[in-house]
């Protein structure tokens, strides 16, 4: 990706982005003419040093160390099993259909580089853009990141760490623990701070959710907002716009349950 690419996915300027190279911070490959090159993993970082800066006010030394301890522990989202493929699916979606990055664009309403964007690299993805391509193309949120729900012949038994999702959004990991078809999804999310939906959307259906640990914060219709803390749920319907975000300090993890196969 380009720096242009990076900063736009990690919300700052091409000019924060260098001196965060100058600092030590962010190391991009260099092409033999001298343009700087990121992969997945650089916005990765990028964003926590971001994060790290404006919700949790670190200053510099505080960023450096606590990157170097991340990369001394090998957290490393790819080798942890995460997929973020779903740039291809919308790219074989659109081919499939015989259309022009500007058609699909024009109908979603978002510029064609965006979209190209996208296709490419799997990132800037958030779930309300995702559910009006979903509904574009006549698929759901499963069936768009490859998942279709299943009709267990038995009990299902997960032990530890259950599938892990295509990305929705950097800063979110979902692990589905089990899933039949027309009977519910259940998976566990991990938000990072400061991390949010990037709006509200909706579906048919019911949810309900419990806070693990760390604060939840979420907003029904617009309007009523209720910020969970561990150990609280909610029940709602899935009909009702909502939207979310993690506004604590600290990773939030929750349980979240959808009854129905429309996401």
């Amino acid at each position: 990706m380009k720096i242009s690419d990076v900063a736009r996915l990690a919300g700052v300027s091409v000019s924060t982005l260098r001196v965060w190279e100058t600092r030590g911070m962010l190391a991009p490959t260099y092409t033999p003419a001298g343009t700087r090159v990121y992969s997945e993993a650089d916005v990765e970082v990028a964003r926590s040093i971001q994060r790290m800066r404006t919700v949790q006010g670190m200053k510099i030394a505080e960023i450096k160390a606590a990157l170097k301890g991340a990369h001394t522990n090998g957290e490393d989202r790819t080798k942890n099993g995460q997929d973020s493929g779903i740039g291809p699916m919308l790219r074989e979606l659109r081919c499939a259909r015989n259309l022009k990055i500007a058609e699909v664009a024009e109908a979603l309403d978002i510029a064609p580089s965006l979209l190209a964007s996208l296709e490419r690299t799997s990132l800037g993805l958030d779930i309300p853009l995702l559910q009006r391509i979903s509904k574009f193309y006549g698929i759901t949120l499963n069936e768009i990141m490859g998942l279709e729900p299943v009709k267990p012949e038995r009990e299902t038994v997960v032990r530890g760490a259950g599938v892990v999702l295509p990305r929705l959004g950097l800063g979110l990991r979902i692990e589905r623990l089990g899933s039949g078809k027309d009977i519910m999804d259940c998976q566990r999310w991990k938000i990072e701070p400061g991390v949010h939906s990037r709006g509200s959307y909706r579906h048919e259906g019911e949810e309900f959710l419990v806070v693990l640990r760390g604060r939840f914060e979420i907003t029904l219709e617009e309007q009523r907002v209720h910020l969970l803390e561990a150990g609280d749920s909610i029940y709602f319907r899935s009909d009702v716009p909502h939207a979310w975000r993690n506004p604590g300090v600290e990773e939030t993890e929750i349980i979240w349950i959808c009854v129905g196969d429309t996401f």
